[in-house]
């Protein structure tokens, strides 16, 4: 559905898509009230049902509490009424956020293993702040990482970290030709056994991120998303350093340790790995 032009509850006109997934798409809007401009992520209502719709906003009123240099800023969330194609009106849920100005991890990767370890850093503290009031990502990946030059000349990268609970697709994202490209390829044991879990879910993820910023390749890969998943849960990741042996041992080792499949032998918090992150050996 085009929406361009749209202005949702009389006060948020999408201007440009930045961007869709298999839950809506992302559009650059502006906010006619406040005067500034905003994203707008437009969720359709088919794919998520009452409760679904009930639920993305009870998380965008959880997210929109976090206040973190590190963590894109949710501004509002509702539902407007919009009319398809044959002229019938329906609610369509979306949410607001901050505009960042920048492309994502996926599409701008690092340039060296500093800015790697900057914007790892970055992430723990980010993960480090929402953790602490109960908020896990889930889905954690370079498409929901935006980064942007933090200094005039470019030299260093911020980092910020969004769609912390929103609309997202648990199984995977699929290609136009057919191909998985992305979420699985960062999904922890436990979240793909549907067991319980907690912020050490996240870690997983920021560890095969790592593996992959590091070596230039994903530990697991597969053909279909079921095999990929399979990989999580049952095989061991081949070092980094049998990869790229300037890789330093002891960031070799800590991947290792966020790719461990029991959440019990993965570093116990974001801060904890944060710490690690800065030791002088890394």
């Amino acid at each position: 559905m085009n929406l361009l032009g749209t202005l949702l509850n009389e006060r948020y006109r999408l201007d440009a898509e930045l961007g869709r997934g298999g839950m809506g798409q992302v559009y650059r809007a502006h906010d006619t009230v406040l005067d500034r401009d905003v994203a707008v992520k437009v969720v359709s209502a088919t794919k998520l049902g009452t409760d679904g719709r009930a639920r993305l906003l009870r998380e965008a009123q959880a997210a929109a509490k976090l206040n973190h240099p590190n963590i894109v800023s949710i501004h509002d969330a509702g539902e407007a009424q919009i009319a398809d194609h044959a002229g019938a009106a329906g609610p369509m849920p979306f949410i607001v956020m901050e505009l960042v100005e920048g492309p994502s991890l996926h599409e701008r990767r690092p340039q060296s293993l500093e800015e790697t370890l900057a914007v790892a850093r970055q992430l723990c503290a980010a993960l480090e702040h929402a953790h602490a009031r109960g908020l896990i990502h889930r889905d954690l990946k370079p498409e929901n990482i935006l980064v942007t030059a933090a200094s005039a000349s470019g030299t260093s990268t911020a980092a910020k970290l969004s769609d912390f609970g929103l609309a997202r697709s648990i199984a995977s994202r699929v290609s136009a030709e057919g191909t998985i490209a992305g979420t699985v390829f960062y999904l922890a044991p436990e979240l793909a056994l549907g067991q319980a879990y907690d912020g050490r879910a996240d870690l997983y993820a920021l560890g095969v991120m790592l593996y992959e910023l590091t070596t230039g390749r994903l530990p697991f890969m597969a053909d279909d998303p079921i095999a990929v998943i399979s990989q999580h849960v049952h095989t061991r990741a081949i070092r980094p350093r049998a990869r790229d042996e300037k890789i330093p041992p002891a960031l070799d080792a800590l991947i290792v340790r966020l790719l461990a499949k029991d959440p019990q032998d993965r570093p116990a918090s974001a801060g904890e790995l944060l710490r690690a992150l800065n030791a002088p050996d890394i």
